[in-house]
């Protein structure tokens, strides 16, 4: 439909739909209403055709050619335009496009034009008024015809009003203005008549067509509510099918929170119980600390050299003296040393206080208060020294040896302890010949007394080639110090050889010349077989035998190491025992080892192929594979492990049937780090358990099963970025040497609108999940750098504070961007800022992490190694990267004075970090104890909640204040 076609009047709005513009389709409606009425109007038209032929046949004979010149002319306008609308509704393609809208116009133009000549060519013989009445039937009837072709084409044209007017004009107007031009009573009466029969034909064609108009344009509203009701239907349905879903996933969720809240109120009973015990155990420890220093008579002090300061313990005890005497010792020293041992303890002192010597000791005899001489024996070095390098502390320890100075004499001249000594003993004369040995010797190596009597020491030949390698050490020692032992192997007189222990020393008289020399052995065999057992039973499982967790982690680690060397995959299969747990509990714990035995007998002979099998607790086993583990392998192997724990255990008079849940991590799939492929192991466990146990599962993303809690924290916390609800709290850094803080670790807390203070662990495992943990990390980095500041401003000292920086952060890229913004917007000194690393931050992209944290250290910010023991990175690293401190982890703090095998891991990393020259920093701090033992190893700096919980700006402004009012007093006591 063209816009000349369009009416004038009530022409609706072009607006748009689904399908497009409306007047479009409006038009295409149009068109193919006219194309299906096209057929009966040609029809028409060529029976009217016939009939006006038929009718004035008698004008051949006068005019032949015009009466034929019109037939043709009529039947080839009927057939074009019959053949134009056909091809515009069936191959509509096939007609240029400027010319489609112009198909109908021209065909109403053609079949109108048809009755336009008729009425030029037949309009002369209406007959005359002259003439008789009966030849008015022609005209008549020809009228007719044409008044029946124009409603024809009203019809036709209904629905195009323009083309009806073409068609009514070219029919008509011709005729009329013909009839108008030949003046007579009948033509000016028929020229009147069809006059108004045109004006009705116009009106009533343009009436119709709007009513047409309107009802097609109805039509195609109605049709497009129908397909909008329709859509919004199936809408609707969509909905509430999703609806119905989501509903049954709430009940899930919430049937699931409600049982890991039961699990989660029987694991605080438990941990409170256990807490319970810990705390009771060590409110015993303590006691028996206290007790067995007062017990031993032994006494600590601490010597301020600054101030001239003195703290002593138990020494009211020892000497007699008491607090107010002791506070001036020092400067007493000359008056109660016995005059003969004042030079030797001088020279002693000065020799480690100008670090010739490692160690100030010194045995002295000291004025006892109430008047007498008393033995002491003096322990201690310097723990702290100041920048010029000259000693500040002084820490040690006093004892009163007076009974061993008693006991030696005795034991010279009492041969009863020298016959039943529980070591091994031996005198040599002054040339190291044997003078005697004691039976416990004899019982040690062989060798009585009368096979060794004046033999040489050293030349005994192969029967002790112990003494033979170690000659010229024991030498060196007994020419230099006087004494030596050491650890040396030897052979009994049986030719068996045996660790031995051995003390030698030797012995002068009054007037300073050598004697004698004594020798003391202990056979070490059980000793080192107990430490062999331990050594077992530290990394293996004493009741199946197989490594325990200690061991598998330390294999998975290597295993770890290995994988990422060559490029290869591993696999990490836990292995849980089905209701292992109901026959435990009701056949007893007896029968559970026993069966817990022939499980891990199974598994042993099912493992073979395996790297390391564990068993990590109760029914808990693990599997470390390293070969063939593609997928469809791990499952093959997975089934032939249920398949043969599958089959029925005989235990006494039960035969007892288990089934097996397996779950199976991948490397590097699933995880590059050892607790993280630990972890997805065990998710994957549960999740097979949850399956109904008896199969096995692979690690995936949709094992986690998120809550809906989790999903409200982590929207809640990405809110919490935007809302600045991250709040820092400070733990203090005291320096052992001074006493004095000298450092801040920032700790984040989540200041949560509903749930009030949330601690990290509650937090931040989310925000490292969720992508969220460097915006966290550089919003404390900020907080904490203009906090320093202000310290800083306030004139509370050059306090440092150290930042935590994950992994995230390092390989983001925009670290050393963001260190610069904040250094420039908070005017920060670099020198007072610290960034903590974990160990397993350096395993990634070693380069990468070295070459920025070199950049970060040029700009004197220092890098420490946090929780420094616990990771799995060589010690290589501590070379390689440019570490400043390091920070030993609180597990290896909160077993001081517990166990024996953390202490010397202490003391290791504290002679390792002296030989590179890092400082040492101890976190965990609790006790007395912690302190007393890290001031012993010469501790840079401790922090724990024996000094100070972790607290708000407003808390550590206080404790500064109080340090720094304190400092003039404690100068001016000095």
């Amino acid at each position: 439909m063209t816009d000349q076609d369009l009416p004038h009047s009530g022409e609706p709005p072009r607006e748009m739909t689904a399908s497009g513009p409306i007047c479009d389709r409006m038009d295409n409606l149009q068109v193919q209403q006219v194309i299906q009425q096209m057929p009966f109007f040609g029809l028409v038209s060529l029976v009217a055709i016939i009939a006006v032929a038929f009718l004035y046949s008698s004008e051949l004979d006068e005019r032949p050619l015009a009466v034929y010149g019109w037939l043709g002319w009529a039947l080839t306008a009927v057939t074009a335009s019959l053949t134009g609308i056909r091809q515009l509704g069936h191959h509509p393609e096939q007609i240029p496009v400027k010319l489609r809208p112009w198909i109908i116009p021209l065909s109403a133009a053609l079949l109108g034009s048809i009755w336009g000549f008729a009425g030029i060519l037949f309009v002369k013989a209406i007959p005359d008024v002259r003439q008789a009445f009966s030849e008015f039937y022609r005209p008549t009837l020809f009228a007719v015809l044409i008044s029946w072709q124009a409603i024809t084409a009203l019809s036709t044209y209904i629905t195009r009003f323009k083309s009806f007017l073409l068609f009514v004009s070219f029919a008509f107007a011709p005729g009329l203005l013909y009839l108008a031009m030949t003046p007579s009573l009948i033509n000016n009466s028929m020229a009147g008549v069809g006059s108004l029969f045109y004006c009705f034909l116009v009106l009533a064609g343009r009436r119709l067509g709007e009513i047409s108009f309107r009802s097609q344009w109805l039509q195609l509203r109605n049709e497009d509510l129908i397909r909008f009701l329709e859509s919004s239907k199936n809408t609707v349905e969509d909905v509430n099918r999703q609806l119905g879903a989501e509903i049954q996933e709430r009940r899930n969720a919430e049937a699931q929170l409600q049982e890991i809240n039961l699990n989660l109120e029987q694991k605080v009973r438990e941990r409170t119980l256990a807490l319970s015990d810990i705390n009771r155990a060590l409110r015993s420890s303590q006691e028996r600390l206290t007790l067995a220093i007062d017990a031993s008579g032994i006494g600590l002090w601490d010597w301020n050299l600054v101030t001239n300061e003195i703290y002593h313990s138990n020494f009211e005890q020892l000497l007699g003296y008491s607090r107010l005497e002791l506070k001036g010792f020092m400067g007493q020293m000359q008056k109660i040393i016995h005059p003969d041992d004042y030079a030797q303890v001088r020279r002693a002192l000065l020799n480690h206080l100008r670090k010739r010597r490692p160690l100030y000791e010194a045995s002295y005899r000291i004025r006892h208060r109430l008047g007498h001489w008393i033995w002491v024996e003096d322990s201690g070095r310097v723990v702290a020294w100041n920048e010029k390098g000259l000693p500040i502390r002084l820490i040690g320890t006093r004892r009163d040896i007076t009974p061993e100075r008693e006991t030696e004499e005795k034991l010279r001249l009492s041969a009863s302890v020298f016959e039943h000594a529980a070591e091994g003993i031996y005198i040599l004369d002054n040339e190291m010949r044997y003078l005697s040995v004691n039976p416990r010797f004899t019982q040690i190596t062989g060798y009585t007394d009368a096979e060794l009597h004046g033999r040489h020491i050293f030349d005994e030949g192969q029967s002790q080639p112990g003494k033979q390698l170690h000659y010229p050490t024991i030498m060196q020692g007994l020419n230099h110090e006087g004494e030596w032992q050491g650890e040396i192997t030897e052979t009994r007189k049986n030719g068996q050889s045996f660790p031995e222990w051995l003390h030698i020393a030797a012995v002068h008289d009054g007037h300073n010349d050598l004697t004698h020399y004594v020798g003391i052995i202990s056979d070490l065999s059980q000793r080192k077989e107990a430490e062999e057992k331990l050594r077992y039973l530290s990394n293996y499982d004493r009741l199946t035998g197989l490594a325990n967790r200690n061991l598998f982690r330390d294999r998975l680690h290597a295993a770890i190491l290995r994988a990422r060397d060559h490029n290869k995959g591993l696999a990490v299969l836990y292995i849980d025992m089905d209701r292992f747990r109901t026959i435990n509990d009701s056949l007893g714990h007896e029968l559970g080892d026993e069966l817990l035995k022939k499980v891990a007998e199974r598994l042993i002979n099912t493992a073979v192929s395996a790297d390391t099998l564990a068993r990590l607790g109760s029914d808990e086993f693990t599997v470390i594979l390293d070969q063939q583990v593609t997928r469809h392998n791990l499952e093959s192997y997975c089934e032939r492990i249920i398949d043969e724990l599958r089959r029925p255990f005989r235990i006494g008079e039960h035969e007892l049937l288990l089934g097996v849940s397996i779950g199976v991590s991948l490397f590097p799939e699933h995880g590059r780090e050892l607790q993280v492929l630990m972890n997805h192991a065990d998710l994957a466990l549960h999740q097979a358990k949850r399956m109904g146990g008896n199969s096995m599962r692979f690690f995936s993303e949709d094992v986690h099963v998120v809550s809906v809690e989790q999903v409200n924290l982590e929207s809640a916390l990405r809110k919490a970025i935007f809302r600045d609800e991250f709040v820092v709290y400070y733990q203090p850094k005291v320096c052992l040497a001074t006493g004095l803080i000298v450092g801040m670790e920032a700790l984040v807390r989540w200041m949560h609108p509903s749930m009030g203070l949330l601690g990290p662990g509650q937090f931040i495992p989310l925000a490292e999940e969720a992508g969220l943990i460097s915006a966290i990390g550089e919003i404390v980095l900020d907080k904490a750098c203009r906090q320093t500041r202000i310290w800083q401003d306030m004139g509370l000292g050059r306090i440092s504070t150290s930042v935590n920086v994950v992994a995230q952060q390092l390989h983001r890229g925009n670290l050393l961007e963001i260190l610069d913004r904040v250094l420039v917007n908070t005017g920060l000194d670099p020198t007072l800022l610290e960034l903590e690393i974990t160990e397993s931050s350096l395993m990634e992209d070693r380069e990468h992490v070295k070459q920025m944290l070199e950049d970060v250290r040029q700009r004197g910010i220092k890098i420490a190694l946090d929780d420094f023991g616990t990771g799995y990175s060589s010690l290589s690293y501590l070379k390689r990267f440019p570490i400043d401190i390091l920070k030993i982890d609180q597990s290896f703090i909160y077993e001081i004075g517990h166990n024996e095998n953390d202490e010397a891991i202490v003391r290791a990393i504290f002679a390792m970090a002296q030989s590179l020259g890092l400082k040492v920093v101890a976190e965990g701090v609790e006790t007395e104890e912690h302190m007393e033992f890290l001031r012993a190893e010469s501790c840079d700096l401790v922090q724990g909640f024996y000094i100070s919980r972790p607290v708000p700006a407003e808390d550590i402004n206080l404790l500064l204040e109080r340090q720094r009012q304190a400092q003039p007093l404690s100068a001016s006591a000095g």
